[in-house]
């Protein structure tokens, strides 16, 4: 059985168009906003670390569409007590 553990990821973005969408598509996928913080988000993770990985790359660059246009993105992802790592996405190549 694998362990839960905490998922917090801290999103940089200069111009999304349509944050609500955005927003909407995360807190379908899980991904709840974090009270108080206008670009943060929690979840709850029991797949190993290289799962839950690349499932937030895929989720976020979903996002990314359903939000239509920005200019730059970046996050910030904790995953359980590990270190902090942090994903740029290259909007030329759509992928992180």
């Amino acid at each position: 059985m694998s362990k839960e553990y905490e998922v917090v990821v801290v999103v940089e973005v200069e111009n999304l168009e349509d944050k609500k969408a955005f927003d909407k598509y995360l807190k379908k996928e899980g991904l709840k906003e974090i009270e108080g913080e206008e670009f943060a988000y929690k979840g709850v993770s029991s797949t190993p670390l290289f799962h839950t990985r690349a499932f937030l790359e895929d989720t976020f660059k979903k996002a990314l569409k359903k939000g239509k246009s920005f200019d730059s993105f970046k996050m910030i992802v904790q995953l359980g007590e590990n270190p902090l790592e942090v994903y740029k996405y290259n909007k030329e190549r759509k992928s992180f």
